[in-house]
């Protein structure tokens, strides 16, 4: 029994090793990743691609906030994150935190679209560098909290 176990425990690690995303070249993309790419960010030259199964994920800067996009084999968008300014944020996406999260201050904040529907990432920290770290919607309703740190 115990060979049966560790025989499961060895191909699990190496299954989970092997499915890991890995970094590829631009080269290695399909046509219609790096055509859709090159047009929606013409005038970026420091992209950093991985593959994960059919996933292919761009990560880059735009001026000094982290982006990412993640496409399918087809060159179709399924994902995106940027990270934005907190000052930038819809009026609702601040009520709503103050509303649910009332000593906290957004320190960090992403949008994320997600099959053409917008949501935050929000990293909030109150007086004592305690973490809280959320999903809202733009209504600033909460979708999720995803983390709580103190």
């Amino acid at each position: 029994m115990k060979k049966i176990i560790t025989l499961i425990s060895v191909f699990t690690i190496g299954f989970g090793f092997f499915a890991k995303a890995q970094y590829i070249g631009i080269k290695d993309l399909p046509a219609s990743v790096t055509e859709d790419f090159s047009f929606k960010y013409p005038k970026l030259s420091k992209v950093d691609w991985e593959k994960d199964g059919k996933k292919y994920k761009a990560t880059f800067n735009v001026e000094t906030y982290a982006h990412e996009v993640i496409y399918d084999q087809k060159g179709n968008i399924i994902s995106q994150v940027f990270a934005v300014p907190v000052a930038n944020l819809p009026a609702d996406v601040f009520n709503g935190v103050k509303k649910n999260f009332p000593d906290v201050q957004v320190k960090e904040a992403n949008q994320i679209v997600e099959n053409g529907k917008i949501s935050y990432k929000l990293n909030l920290v109150d007086e004592n560098n305690g973490l809280e770290r959320i999903l809202i919607a733009p209504d600033g309703r909460i979708i999720k909290t995803l983390i709580t740190e103190n």
